[in-house]
């Protein structure tokens, strides 16, 4: 009866340490990717450096970011450039677009102060002219542009909530294009704004945007 119990003993000790396996696994928490749906709300202003038919030089916005694996993450923005153009006109575009965002290095947030990364995504611009009160001649001239744009930024990491972002895009649009003219009202050279349908122009801005943002949760 001794030798049987001795043959048993391997047996018994294999269940013992399957078991306690078992049990050391499930009071281990369950880990996740913490950034996996993380959505972020972001303030951010845009220097438009070099400007053409009196595109406005600055613009002010908003984003919402959310990330979708460990390295990829999605932007969606909106500005509004407000700008005068001389004595004639004030002129109003609104930004909308969306990005991806590819960090190369590591994630947003694993202790590092710095994260880089590129973007890229489609942008459509919605354009308004209107002539100014005292001008005698009023007119006003509308019109949709359609793009990309691209760039490569850097992610300051203050915390796991909050961070700065910097990055340097170029806007590419497709549009009908502004045609100015001259026009002299009350001894003031004055210009005015009329859009012809048939003349399609390439348009390029060189931008430099830079945001603060918030982690305001998990969607999943």
């Amino acid at each position: 009866m001794k030798n049987k119990l001795l043959y048993l003993t391997p047996v018994v000790s294999l269940v013992g340490i399957a078991t306690s396996n078992q049990q050391a696994i499930a009071q281990q928490p369950q880990t996740k990717n913490i950034y996996s749906g993380n959505l972020q709300f972001g303030l951010r202003g845009t220097l438009n450096p070099f400007l053409k038919n009196a595109a406005s030089w600055i613009s002010y916005g908003a984003q919402l970011r959310i990330k979708i694996s460990r390295r990829v993450n999605t932007e969606w923005f909106a500005d509004y450039f407000p700008a005068t153009i001389k004595w004639a006109a004030e002129r109003r575009d609104i930004r909308m677009g969306s990005a991806i965002q590819y960090y190369p290095l590591h994630e947003i947030y694993t202790g590092k102060e710095c994260t880089p990364y590129f973007s890229i995504g489609p942008t459509s611009t919605y354009t308004q002219i209107n002539s100014r009160t005292f001008n005698a001649e009023s007119w006003e001239a509308k019109r949709w542009s359609f793009g990309v744009i691209a760039g490569m930024g850097m992610l300051l990491n203050v915390s796991r909530k909050f961070t700065f972002g910097f990055v340097s895009q170029y806007c590419a649009q497709v549009a009908t294009e502004f045609k100015f003219r001259k026009s002299t009202i009350s001894s003031v050279s004055d210009s005015q704004t009329t859009l012809p349908d048939n003349k399609i122009s390439y348009e390029g801005q060189l931008l430099f945007c830079m945001s603060v943002n918030y982690t305001l949760g998990d969607l999943w």
